[in-house]
């Protein structure tokens, strides 16, 4: 009995401390074993049979809140449009229809997780050993592609990453060797950006409440080791999440004093703004920096360059999205639709995804979760909260330009965490 009450927190660590290795292990591991395939899917079957364990636990123990029901409920009507829109359209490429409804409501079975391990041990749930487990990872990870942008560009085709099996081994702005881009054990740059941000803002946060001077340089050496291997992806949409998400963080810690600072020295501030852009323009012409602010570093070959395909793919999902407003199917669009042999399509941005899929309807349902999910964390005022609703901010604008949601290392770090927010205010003590 108690260690049915347990298994979901230990899931839940298990899956913060293997999740940013998944590609990597799988990768590797699967060149002595096989079945790549199923390395890749044992991470969802574990996934599954965690939310059913912890669902049902929270209901066989009466633990349930109304908070808690509501989220099984969206979870059940959310996954029941995707399947009814596979029955729709049952011509759909099985296997990318499959990974499709996997991808899109994973995000909610990470976070029903959270919340009903939280419910059922709640003791387990100290904040500070899981912030620490979160940061002994990411600090891993970080410090791995750190490495990696000085060692061999090639050096992860002997772990067995290649195109032909699914994961790039090297990235490169606009495909140009001169300009390398670091992934770690993450599947691309970008997804490794966005798995930093939410161990970033802890960091910013940490440096921000720490009195001892000791700690505080200790904490600041880590948090500039993220900032470095963020910075090293060459994520443009990361870079401007990131800023956002440090300037929430530190204005929800320093409101009063940084507004009053703002008023006073408004004048110098506006100057330093001005200064920038003078220099920022001055330097337009720069290779270096013009290769990694705009992507460009080399002609154009092709209909379009990097920026353009964005705009071309982000067209094509709304331009899909009116002319069937119901929903095209799971696996149409998005990371799951190039596993598709006849070609898919990657809107670059996943909120026209989930619309292009799933339909109008399914969108509304999608944003009125994220839109619940944020107002309680907002209310419920914990210590830790200003680093889930500045990082949800991050999330907004990198997935606005990209499908981030759909890679499970940083759905399940942002979701999973945020669940147990979600459930730590509660005392729930059995009915029975």
């Amino acid at each position: 009995m108690k260690l049915l009450r347990r298994l979901p927190y230990y899931g839940c660590i298990a899956l913060l401390a293997y999740m940013p290795f998944h590609i990597f292990l799988s990768q590797w591991l699967s060149t002595y074993t096989g079945g790549l395939d199923e390395w890749k899917l044992g991470k969802d079957v574990v996934t599954a049979v965690l939310v059913l364990t912890a669902v049902c636990s929270v209901w066989a123990f009466r633990r349930g809140t109304r908070l808690f029901n509501r989220l099984v409920i969206f979870a059940a009507v959310y996954g029941a449009l995707h399947l009814l829109l596979w029955a729709v359209h049952p011509d759909l490429y099985k296997q990318s229809a499959l990974l499709g409804i996997i991808y899109n409501n994973r995000v909610v079975w990470y976070l029903l997780i959270g919340y009903g391990a939280r419910l059922l041990y709640p003791e387990g749930f100290v904040w500070r050993r899981i912030v620490t487990i979160v940061l002994i990872i990411s600090t891993v990870v970080a410090a791995l592609g750190v490495l990696q942008y000085f060692l061999p560009k090639d050096i992860l085709t002997h772990f067995g990453y290649s195109t032909a099996r699914g994961v790039k081994p090297n990235f490169f702005i606009d495909d140009n060797p001169e300009f390398p881009r670091i992934m770690s054990t993450i599947r691309d740059p970008n997804t490794l950006a966005a798995y930093l941000m939410v161990p970033t803002a802890l960091l910013v946060h940490i440096v921000l409440r720490l009195r001892d001077w000791r700690k505080k340089i200790t904490a600041t050496a880590l948090l500039a080791l993220h900032v470095a291997a963020l910075y090293l992806t060459f994520s443009r949409s990361a870079w401007a999440a990131a800023a956002v998400m440090i300037i929430l963080v530190v204005w929800w810690a320093y409101r009063s004093a940084l507004w009053a600072i703002v008023r006073r020295y408004r004048l110098v501030l506006a100057a330093l703004v001005l200064i920038i852009g003078v220099v920022a323009f001055t330097q337009r012409h720069n290779a270096n920096i013009n290769g990694v602010l705009t992507h460009a570093t080399t002609a154009q070959v092709g209909q379009y360059d990097s920026n353009q395909y964005h705009l071309h793919y982000v067209a094509k999902g709304l331009e899909g999205i009116v002319h069937q407003p119901l929903g095209h199917g799971p696996g149409t669009a998005g990371l799951a639709s190039i596993q598709n042999p006849h070609g898919g399509l990657l809107t670059e941005n996943y909120y026209i995804q989930i619309g292009y899929e799933v339909g109008v309807a399914g969108l509304a349902l999608f944003v009125a979760m994220n839109v619940g999910v944020y107002v309680y964390l907002w209310r419920s005022k914990g210590v830790w909260h200003p680093v889930l609703l500045a990082s949800f901010w991050a999330y907004v604008i990198m997935n606005m330009l990209l499908q981030i949601w759909s890679n499970e290392a940083v759905a399940l770090q942002w979701w999973l965490l945020a669940g147990v927010a979600l459930a730590a205010d509660v005392k729930a003590t059995p009915k029975v």
